[in-house]
């Protein structure tokens, strides 16, 4: 009864905590009864090294399971790399390898500790209740409290430990079950007001060190707007943007840089060719604070003065062997596409650039979003208008916003509620990430570029800080190249200001409401007086029933729960419990006598009951021999003694009586 008990308090928070990933109930479900396999090793071996031995054989399989991320690293660093891993993944976590691991590791701990404490007397009642604790904290935290919304999972993990409390007769000293009750009620509490108060567990950790063929340097931007003022580099050049990296490829949890670099002019040529329109643009860049395997750039790049320069042929991304450091001078040559307006009002995009319009398991919000947002526009380029417009309504830049350009995070950013951390606002990733995911659903072939935006000239030269460090999407149309779009400000480079106003003029006395999805609706295209940034309030969302306020009464339930227990235990005590019953009465009441007196002295003054009651009980004590006359009812006495008692309590004593929890903590 025991073990069945514990299993199913470790089933309920397993199958909680696989609510963080997506699709890995299963594996969850079988690591919450990892810990038995350490009950049958404590036959042959003492139980600490039982659970040592499931431990190791863990991590052991968490290692080869994870090092495929990083195969060259040692197994300390695999095992802790996949703690940010998954913190920076998308929500849910897709069930890979490496995101699976710190979980099945948690659990498979929590387990095993737990079923080999059930085994030594005294602990039966806290270390599962402890476990669980564990797990629906981890759950909430992974899940920002929506794992379980109404609280129900924690009243149900409530009433597992209460039954279990009535069922398992406890023996020896223990943790009282209303510390117990009241520790569990308080992480509920915890758990559900935390995420609600814009706490982010992400921002706890760096998102993963990784090769430089699979980085994502999107996170560094909030990093870059906190240092400000700090100085990266100085160029001498045109006043055009600056190039850092291009991201291309899109897993729906991040983006990814290039995978294959090699020596310009020795490349294959790009997946997407140049535009017909372009002008040459050349500048002398001296690095002064920026680090990093990328080297800044203008336009897509066709020279370099640097003999150990690498470029990603389809991206135009260049990268240094020895990476790049303080003192470093360079002069870089490229070209920038310059497509006229009336080019981009008839042009056409590709329709076989899969790479640049895939996005796994595409969220139905989003592609819902963007076709309600486009539904009334005629060609790619008036798509892409109205797309720059309505990613940019509603919606503010904030430096402190949680980073991140999972499909999670971008939902959060376009729809998530009044109050939400990182709702309706974030840095530059989240405005040109959400641009490139919703124009990738409209079949518009996109990537996202890292870079800096152009600065003035101070005494001939241009002065590059981490503030001005950016990010903007990118669309390719046939014939005409890759175009930048701007949903931050709507004012940045690529079409004019006067062409986007003509579009979105068009659009706004043509488009309709939406009709009412189960997303929130897209805000209809204003009559723009122009691209500048708008303040249009987002419609109200209804708020449900805050279901946090419910922690008091269950914790009102775990301590009658507790109460009853104790009843119950000391019921199948026989005399000697009835008496334990009786003083419990006196410290409720607030007449708890002396230790020094006797228990015939207690009983005289209670009444004919009580005198009989201390008889009893001395006899079951002292003489334990069989009774001459018939056997008096102990318990029987016990109630009546406790009427008396209570009449004399006072009427708040009375109100709390069944749920006080002092004699829960009477010897």
């Amino acid at each position: 009864m025991k073990f069945a008990w514990v299993a199913a308090v470790l089933l309920v928070g397993s199958l909680q905590l696989s609510q963080a990933w997506d699709g890995a109930i299963v594996y969850f479900g079988l690591a919450a009864f990892a810990g038995f396999l350490a009950l049958l090793l404590k036959r042959l071996v003492p139980a600490g090294l039982a659970g040592l031995a499931v431990m190791v054989l863990a991590m052991a399989g968490g290692f080869f399971a994870a090092r495929g991320a990083s195969p060259d690293r040692d197994p300390t660093w695999v095992l802790l790399d996949t703690v940010p891993r998954l913190l920076t993944a998308a929500r849910p976590a897709p069930a890979t390898p490496e995101l699976l691991v710190p979980g099945l590791l948690l659990i498979i701990g929590v387990s095993t500790v737990t079923v080999l404490s059930v085994t030594k007397r005294g602990t039966a009642l806290f270390v599962p209740a402890l476990g669980a604790a564990v797990l629906y904290v981890s759950a909430a935290l992974l899940t920002t409290g929506r794992a379980d919304r109404y609280g129900l999972v924690a009243l149900l993990l409530v009433v597992l430990l209460a039954l279990g409390w009535l069922i398992i007769d406890r023996r020896g000293p223990v943790v009282p079950p209303a510390v117990l009750a009241t520790a569990l009620a308080a992480l509920t509490l915890l758990t559900i007001v935390l995420p609600t108060n814009g706490f982010e567990p992400r921002k706890l950790v760096t998102p993963p060190v990784t090769d430089v063929a699979i980085a994502n340097p999107l996170p560094q931007l909030a990093a870059w707007a906190a240092q400000g003022e700090t100085e990266l580099f100085r160029m001498r050049g045109p006043e055009v943007p600056v190039r850092l990296v291009t991201l291309s490829r899109y897993s729906g949890a991040s983006w990814e840089a290039a995978s294959t670099y090699g020596p310009l002019g020795v490349v294959d040529p790009p997946d997407l060719p140049t535009g017909g329109k372009f002008q040459d643009a050349s500048a002398d860049l001296r690095i002064t604070g920026l680090e990093g395997e990328w080297l800044p750039g203008v336009g897509k790049p066709q020279a370099v003065s640097l003999s150990d320069a690498m470029v990603d042929p389809d991206t135009g991304s260049l990268v240094v062997a020895e990476g790049v450091r303080a003192g470093l001078s360079y002069t870089v040559r490229g070209v920038v596409e310059t497509p006229a307006d009336a080019d981009l009002a008839s042009a056409s995009v590709p329709a076989d650039a899969t790479r640049y319009t895939a996005l796994p398991r595409l969220p139905f919000t989003l592609a819902e979003y963007a076709r309600q947002a486009t539904q009334n526009a005629r060609t790619p380029y008036e798509k892409a208008v109205a797309l720059e417009q309505v990613v940019r309504l509603n919606r503010r830049p904030d430096a402190e916003a949680p980073v991140g350009s999972s499909y999670a995070r971008l939902e959060t950013f376009l729809f998530g509620d009044a109050g939400e951390s990182g709702a309706g606002a974030g840095t530059a990733e989240q405005f040109a990430s959400a641009y490139a995911v919703l124009a990738r659903a409209v079949g518009l072939p996109t990537r996202v570029v890292v870079g800096f935006q152009p600065v003035p000239e101070e005494n001939g030269e241009r002065i590059v800080r981490a503030a001005d460090a950016t990010a903007w999407p990118e669309v390719y149309f046939t014939g005409w190249g890759w175009v930048a779009f701007d949903p931050v400000s709507g004012n940045g480079s690529g079409p004019s200001a006067a062409s986007k106003r003509e579009v979105l003029n068009r659009l706004a006395s043509t488009t309709a409401k939406p009709t009412p999805t189960s997303l929130a609706s897209v805000p209809p295209l204003v009559q723009p007086t122009a691209v500048a940034p708008d303040a249009v309030a987002a419609p109200p969302t209804p708020q449900g029933f805050p279901f946090w306020v419910l922690t008091p009464l269950l914790l009102l339930v775990a301590l009658y729960a507790a109460r009853t227990a104790r009843r119950v235990r000391l019921r199948g005590a026989g005399p000697v419990g009835a008496w334990h019953e009786v003083l419990d009465s006196l410290q409720l009441a607030g007449l708890r006598p002396r230790p020094s007196r006797t228990v015939p002295d207690i009983g005289r003054e209670w009444g004919e009951a009580g005198q009989r009651l201390a008889a009893v009980v001395d006899q079951a004590a002292f003489a334990p021999a069989p009774h001459p006359g018939p056997p008096e009812n102990s318990w029987r006495l016990a109630r009546q003694v406790k009427k008396a008692v209570r009449r004399k309590a006072s009427w708040w004593r009375k109100v709390v009586w069944a749920v006080d929890p002092r004699p829960l903590f009477r010897r």
